[in-house]
């Protein structure tokens, strides 16, 4: 039981509807699910877990979708890391305004969470995280 790993989950969606968009798994794993996970890694590690969430545009990038992610991070002790999408072609999202990230961190550090944003290198040549990878599947298709 002396775990010394540290947790990062990929949320990237404050709500079930959400997460089942975009990450089908969520279905089999819902957030009731991942807290009671989250609480057990917590109560035998007393360490923090990190959220890492995408933010896309008009999808989970509002205060409301802020207000939400706070509820979540009030189950036990976190920080979470705001993504900027890496956009790709022929993707159905894209990366949310500059200022709305800025607005959904101020949000939730207002409120005490501990909120990184993780801004995106390499994109300007196509080389950021996800992109190399899509570029290549399109160029085999």
């Amino acid at each position: 039981d002396d775990v010394k790993a540290n947790l990062a989950l990929s949320l990237h969606a404050p709500n079930d509807t959400k997460r089942n968009e975009i990450m089908p798994i969520n279905e089999a794993n819902s957030l009731a699910a991942l807290k009671e996970a989250l609480q057990y890694y917590h109560e035998k590690t007393g360490r923090k877990v990190t959220y890492e969430y995408i933010v896309f545009e008009n999808f989970n990038d509002g205060l409301e979708d802020a207000a939400e992610l706070h509820a979540i991070a009030k189950w036990l002790p976190c920080k979470v890391n705001l993504i900027e999408y890496n956009p790709i072609e022929n993707a159905d999202y894209r990366n949310a305004d500059s200022d709305k990230i800025t607005a959904f961190h101020k949000y939730l550090a207002d409120r005490g969470v501990q909120t990184n944003i993780r801004r995106s290198r390499g994109k300007d040549i196509d080389a950021a995280c996800g992109q190399l990878a899509n570029k290549q599947e399109v160029a085999a298709a």
